[in-house]
This record gives structure tokens, C-alpha cells and sequence, in this order.
């Protein structure tokens, strides 16, 4: 496990995810027409397996961990983002109902399926 967070394909692809969360979250504050977090999301796993081509000698589990890293380090930014904006939207409205957990947990594992799955692919793609 040390070696994976010291590898610098491991660093390089959670400041990528930074990138990404970044573009999410503009993307989420200034966008009014539908689904544009697709692009974002694809350029994001499209940077991931570029910067993993260049890593060949790596197997395949470390480069899973480093795409899934990037992926995990923007939805998180991203779900954050959201969920403060939810609650002031929340607040604006003078809705007092929260949201129950397992609404929550079943946002977070579905995420993580897609992403784990979205990793694996660029995982793949870049070997």
C-alpha cells in the first residue's frame, strides 16, 4: 500500500481529480441547461488515461487505484459542492426536511459502482 501513495502516477492523478472537481463544480454553479456534468466527467477519465499510458510498467491494480483515485477525489468535491448548494437552495425555499440516509448511501454506492467501473476501463485503455 506505501508504494501505491508514494508512486507519482498516484499523486499526479488525485491533483487531476482536483482538476476535475474544480470543473464539476463551475460547471454545477454556472451551467442552466442539462446534463453537462458528462463532459466534464469524460475529459476528466480521458486525462486519467492519458497520464496512465505514460506509466506502462505499472500493473494493472496500482493503475485502477490511481484512475479510481482521480475519479473519487472530484465526485467528492463535486458531492460536496452540491450538497451545500442543496441545503441553501434548501433553506431559500424554507424546506426542513432532510434528505434520509439512505438516500445518501444509495447516491455513494451508486457512484462508486460507476466509478469503480469507469476506473477500470481507463485502467485497461492505458496499459
Amino acid at each position: 500500500m506505501g508504494e501505491l501513495v508514494t508512486h507519482p502516477a498516484f499523486a499526479r492523478a488525485a491533483v487531476l481529480g482536483a482538476f476535475g472537481g474544480i470543473g464539476l463544480i463551475l460547471t454545477t454553479v454556472y451551467s442552466r441547461r442539462g446534463p453537462l456534468m458528462y463532459p466534464v466527467y469524460a475529459a476528466i477519465l480521458g486525462s486519467l488515461a492519458v497520464l496512465l499510458a505514460r506509466y506502462t510498467n505499472l500493473a494493472f491494480p496500482i493503475r485502477l487505484s490511481a484512475a479510481m483515485a482521480g475519479f473519487v477525489v472530484a465526485t467528492v468535491m463535486h458531492y460536496v459542492a452540491v450538497g451545500i448548494l442543496a441545503n441553501r437552495e434548501r433553506r431559500r425555499l424554507g424546506i426542513t426536511e432532510n434528505i434520509p440516509f439512505l438516500g445518501h448511501l444509495w447516491r455513494l454506492s451508486f457512484l462508486f459502482a460507476v466509478g469503480f467501473i469507469a476506473s477500470a476501463g481507463v485502467a485497461f485503455v492505458a496499459s
